[in-house]
């Protein structure tokens, strides 16, 4: 054998250290980065890394909190408020529709062509809301799509029912009032309900984007604040240490974070104050107004059909009654002297003429029903239906109209102070992220030359 193969027969095989040498070696390293930290150079280290690591989150935090509030906002003012406006419009101009084919039956015969053309604007305004709220409309919210093709779909029975109702009328066959009355039932119980159910749920978002949004970001200037006091006891120790008056990376990155601090409030202060505002006098009170309007086309709708019906004059009064000072109480909130009379819907008038025309039109019903009680019912039917001074159609389409100029001006309310805040808090995301990289690059600059003073 030679003696390269003793040599490789008695060669010993290198061995791995075993496990609890290894652990001594993490436990080494820990004790040597545990007297590090102990040491001047470590501490400066240690406590840049804190800064550096807490005005990041911070923001990162503030940014994104920022950016979501944006979003948010853009969503309300795009999509969720456009639907809560054509859903109010889809479910004033179906009763609209009803209210006229009602009047427009009672005249007996060929209907006048304003009854006619009130009657088709009424349906195609209905179409044109049904198609700009689905537009509108998230493609997730599967469960309001499949409401507004309902309604679409249910339109189009009603619109049948209405014309062979209206044919029956024109040749005096009785059978057109039953007719009418399957038509009016399909609206007011089923049509109108999915409308109201729409509306609701859209004006309920209305008002949660707007109040979820109604505080400032407190959680982010609560980071920005602690990152800009460790900043200054940072600088503050360092210069304890060192001697040193003033570390200029330390000093700029201190001034960005205050910058950053000052921006997210004011942004944030502006949104709150907007979407507050926004909530108080222009989504609540469009809501209120809206839900009114609607109760104004329910007790038109019911005013025409009860005399179509000949239904006992006492007992519709009576309901009339109740509904008509929920109306007036709901606006007398908004005049002068009211609970709201701060938002400033009454200041062109629109509440004001929306009361004087609803004392009009009731004047105009108890005339309707004293003249049907009394046997004449031409001329109940004329007080009811008719376009002219003191009676009911006139009154109501003059109420209509204040109320629609009343929740505009709500509306515009609405848009308006949301959009006043947008200047500021759009730019705040953008300049969070900027400001604070650039303070971690100026800190982590300001401390270098000192830790390699001690190397």
């Amino acid at each position: 054998m030679s003696p390269v193969d003793l040599a490789d027969r008695f060669r010993v095989a290198p061995s791995l250290p075993d496990l609890p040498s290894r652990r001594r070696g993490l436990r080494a390293r820990s004790t040597s980065f545990v007297k590090n930290t102990n040491t001047t150079p470590g501490r400066l280290v240690l406590f840049t890394l804190v800064i550096v690591i807490l005005v990041l989150v911070a923001g990162l935090y503030t940014a994104a909190t920022a950016a979501d509030r944006k979003n948010q906002r853009d969503l309300l003012l795009a999509e969720i408020e456009p639907v809560a406006n054509a859903s109010q419009t889809l479910y004033s101009s179906l009763s609209i529709a009803d209210s006229a084919a009602n009047t427009a039956f009672l005249t007996g015969g060929v209907e006048s062509p304003e009854l006619r053309d009130r009657y088709n604007d009424a349906i195609g305004t209905s179409s044109a809301a049904i198609i700009a709220a689905t537009q509108s409309l998230e493609t997730s919210d599967g469960n309001h799509t499949q409401s507004l093709a309902e309604i679409n779909a249910d339109l189009a029975v009603y619109t049948g029912l209405v014309e062979t109702a209206r044919a029956n009328n024109r040749i005096g066959n009785p059978v057109g009032s039953a007719y009418l009355a399957s038509a009016s039932s399909l609206m007011q119980d089923q049509i109108l309900p999915e409308a109201a159910d729409l509306f609701d749920a859209q004006s309920s978002s209305v008002q949660e984007f707007s109040g979820e949004w109604s505080s400032p970001p407190w959680l982010s200037l609560i980071a920005l604040a602690l990152a800009t006091l460790l900043l200054v006891l940072l600088q503050l120790w360092l210069r304890r240490v060192t001697g040193r008056k003033f570390n200029l990376g330390l000093g700029i990155a201190t001034i960005l974070v205050i910058i950053a601090f000052v921006w997210t409030a004011l942004g944030g202060f502006l949104m709150a104050s907007g979407n507050s505002r926004g909530l108080s006098e222009g989504a609540a009170p469009m809501s209120e107004l809206t839900r009114t309007r609607i109760w104004v086309q329910q007790a038109r709708a019911q005013e025409t059909l009860d005399i179509v019906r000949r239904t006992d004059p006492v007992a519709a009064s009576d309901e009339r009654t109740r509904r008509m000072a929920e109306i007036r109480r709901t606006l007398s909130a908004y005049l002068d002297s009211g609970a709201n009379a701060d938002v400033g819907l009454d200041a062109d008038g629109a509440v004001t003429n929306a009361v004087n025309a609803l004392d009009a039109w009731q004047a105009a019903q108890r005339q309707a029903d004293s003249l049907y009680q009394q046997g004449d019912y031409k001329g109940a039917t004329a007080a009811s239906t008719g376009q002219g001074p003191g009676q009911s159609g006139a009154a109501f389409d003059q109420l209509d109209s204040a109320l629609v100029d009343a929740i505009e001006k709500a509306r515009d309310r609405l848009r308006t102070v949301i959009d006043e805040a947008r200047a500021t808090s759009d730019t705040t995301p953008d300049a969070v992220r900027t400001l604070t990289v650039v303070a971690i690059f100026l800190s982590i600059a300001g401390i270098a030359p000192r830790v390699r003073e001690y190397l």
